[in-house]
């Protein structure tokens, strides 16, 4: 990975970042709250500039920013009182105006995230790049073209691996015959164990899907069939679904940003439920910790555009930066100490039952929260290297 795709990642992942604290520095404005430092990157700092009462400042660890508005760290009873003395401080707002300062980042996240697909769907004609499809389900809004022929793995000493296949490949055709599914795949692998056939596969990796090439491959016997329909030949592929999501309705065009956010958000939430049960049923962690991405993860996949390159690389950044600001703004409003989410939550349980909460006790689980993401993000981050 060169230099400069480096520090364009770094921009984008910045970028992300201080579109969500912008959201919080607005709306600490309109409320009336003291912002002390709007910064980009993190301390030690290497310039700064007040203006007005706001120190802007750049600073040397170039990962997102960070703000700083009076009154929102106290963390017990004494600090509480001293900044209830202060009417522009975080601490002597209502549980709602604190409520509206949480939240903006979040809707800045969405905001991004919902400008970017516009900008994706009318370049790519209102259809968005094919997505891996780990369970069955069906898209609420737009209309689904589906391959069913995605190899999603290989076994280790498989024929397919053997001959060039790759992940990301779709099975398109079988000694010229089309190929729609497992069924029709191992009727046109039925007694070619040991002899040459010509696979015909499309890398949907290559956003211009137009990366179609023909690969000879000699089928192995099946010595191990799990049921009688698994047929005698085998190349040694486990396959998927991708589906592709088309808004052609006049009424979807119009709403293409916030029609499309709903549906990669509901798919990726019923999805990582899927995944917990299955961490469950199998008490193995395994499954949620490979379905999750830290900022080496995020890093990685935001390098992989660049390193994909071609015709549709600003397409592939459009697309991966909106779901990426789209992943942010869903795991803040989470109700997950620590996070904005987590925060809201105790504003919203004070401003509908009219009881303060502690501010010592809120301190302690946010701390522990914090505590806890730190060592679930290391551990994340870990597997992100291995990998």
């Amino acid at each position: 990975m060169s230099i400069l795709t480096i520090i364009l990642i770094l921009i984008i992942m910045s970028a992300l970042v201080l579109f969500h604290e912008f959201g919080h520095f607005i709306a600490a404005k309109r409320n009336d709250v003291k912002v002390e430092e709007f910064g980009l990157g993190f301390p030690p700092r290497l310039w700064g500039k007040q203006i007005g009462e706001t120190l802007y400042s750049v600073n040397l660890l170039p990962f997102g920013g960070f703000l700083k508005i009076v009154g929102e760290g106290a963390e017990n009873e004494d600090e509480e009182s001293e900044y209830l003395k202060d009417s522009r401080s975080f601490t002597s707002k209502t549980p709602w105006q604190k409520i509206s300062i949480l939240s903006a980042g979040i809707f800045m996240n969405l905001l991004l995230a919902v400008i970017l697909f516009y900008i994706f769907f009318i370049i790519n004609n209102f259809r968005s790049f094919y997505i891996p499809m780990i369970f069955d389900y069906k898209f609420r809004f737009g209309k689904e073209e589906t391959y069913k022929t995605v190899v999603f793995d290989m076994e280790d000493d498989s024929a397919a691996k053997e001959s060039g296949i790759t992940a990301g490949d779709v099975i398109l055709k079988i000694d010229g015959v089309g190929i729609n599914g497992v069924t029709e795949m191992r009727k046109a692998l039925s007694g070619k164990a040991g002899k040459t056939v010509k696979i015909e596969v499309l890398d949907i990796r290559d956003r211009s899907y137009s990366n179609i090439r023909t690969i000879e491959v000699t089928p192995k016997t099946n010595t191990n069939p799990q049921t009688p329909d698994e047929g005698d030949s085998i190349i040694g592929v486990y396959l998927g679904d991708a589906a592709s999501i088309v808004y052609d309705k006049l009424w979807e065009r119009i709403l293409v940003a916030p029609l499309h956010s709903y549906n990669i958000l509901a798919y990726s939430t019923i999805a990582f439920g899927k995944i917990i049960g299955l961490s469950i049923a199998t008490k193995d962690i395994t499954p949620v910790s490979s379905s999750m991405a830290g900022p080496v993860g995020v890093f990685n996949v935001i390098g992989s555009v660049f390193k994909g390159g071609g015709p549709k690389v600003f397409l592939s950044l459009l697309d991966t930066v909106g779901i990426i600001s789209l992943g942010f703004a869903f795991s803040n409003i989470l109700p997950i100490p620590a996070l904005d989410g987590g925060r809201i939550a105790f504003k919203v349980f004070e401003g509908i039952t009219k009881k303060k909460v502690s501010v010592d006790f809120e301190s302690k689980v946010h701390q522990f929260g914090m505590i806890a993401i730190l060592i679930f993000a290391v551990l994340i981050t870990f597997k992100d290297l291995k990998l």
